[in-house]
């Protein structure tokens, strides 16, 4: 008989409020601590050349997934600690 380790990990859901102004200031501290052109890319979505986008760093683990979705924009930051999903508006981008 084989024994196999199984890991789980239990998220909790916090919701918040923010500004657009907020989001935008995050976006850019995070652009700023990854070093990513992250506005270059949310302009790709913007003009419709993508419909989605996806960064990953593994060392410290990072992820930025990015949809246009009307006229918003979709934002997923996930790091070792934390989740963050909230969304944008096309025009402020």
């Amino acid at each position: 008989m084989s024994v196999s380790k199984i890991c789980s990990r239990r998220v909790n859901k916090n919701v918040e409020y923010a500004t657009v102004g907020d989001l935008i200031e995050q976006l850019r501290l995070f652009e700023k601590q990854m070093g990513w052109d992250i506005f270059h890319a949310l302009k790709t979505l913007t003009f419709k050349k993508a419909d989605c986008l996806s960064i990953t760093k593994e060392n410290p683990f990072s992820h930025f997934y990015a949809r246009l979705s009307n006229d918003t924009i979709l934002v997923r930051i996930q790091t070792t600690s934390e989740e963050t999903e909230f969304r944008v508006p096309v025009a402020l981008v």
